[in-house]
């Protein structure tokens, strides 16, 4: 039985050839690429709270919000999600798929009202790429530039309740939707980059 190489693999066999010439770069891409919209959720408040309450009632209320998220995700049909610390990596196949779960999350988390510290209830941030993107398996996920963009806006640029949205993922929307968007220029690490913030 043929079992076929993950990206890693492929690329530790076959990486030094890439990049001295000898294969072509588009071999990876061809092999491993996927057009995909990466949902980035990131956690407000996590050093206030873990300094005020410490770190036990904060990964207390980052459980619930797990679940919560999850419930919402599964309903979502993503292509898959994993959460890693205070983060969840959803994937979608479309950044109108993407959007919506990520509006459904939000709402459930800010429903749920789970209190962190003084008047301050959970609360996330998130970030939506949309782009080919090489998948390196369920252990890995996926890398690519759309990947980079989505966690910087959901984990560096977003704020309480912040849906930011990439150029590309803002642009593969379809004709339907109807919300309003704000356009802003950022950068990751020394590029420039448009994204929008959802209204």
């Amino acid at each position: 039985m043929l079992v076929a190489m993950n990206l890693m693999e492929f690329l530790l066999s076959q990486g030094d050839l890439i990049s001295s010439g000898v294969r072509d770069e588009a071999d990876v891409w061809d092999q491993f690429g996927v057009e995909i919209a990466p949902l980035v959720i990131d956690s407000v408040g996590f050093t206030r709270t873990t300094q005020a309450e410490g770190i036990v009632h904060f990964l207390t209320q980052l459980a619930h919000a797990r679940s919560v998220t999850e419930e919402v995700l599964r309903q979502a049909s993503p292509v898959s999600y994993v959460f890693h610390a205070d983060n969840c990596f959803a994937f979608f196949e479309s950044a109108d798929e993407a959007l919506v779960a990520g509006t459904n999350v939000r709402d459930a988390i800010n429903a749920a009202a789970l209190p962190l510290t003084g008047d301050e209830n959970y609360g996330v941030s998130m970030g939506i790429g949309f782009g080919t993107l090489l998948s390196a398996g369920a252990k890995d996920g996926f890398f690519g530039d759309e990947m980079n963009i989505a966690s910087k806006l959901g984990e560096d640029l977003g704020s309480r309740d912040d849906i930011f949205l990439s150029e590309a993922a803002h642009a593969a929307l379809g004709s339907e939707n109807q919300h309003v968007f704000e356009q802003f220029l950022g950068q990751v690490s020394g590029a420039e980059f448009t994204y929008y913030r959802l209204r």
